[in-house]
């Protein structure tokens, strides 16, 4: 059984955060907008 690197399992966790991060934030500002579009 091969040993597991951690820093590459800890540096692929870390860029899928970020990159779950900004699309949530994507999501996020693209829902705020049509609700405020709505609004007025």
């Amino acid at each position: 059984m091969k040993k597991i690197d951690q820093n590459k399992v800890y540096a692929f966790i870390g860029r899928a955060v970020v990159y779950i991060g900004l699309y949530a934030s994507a999501v996020a500002g693209t829902v705020w907008a049509f609700l405020q579009n709505s609004i007025y």
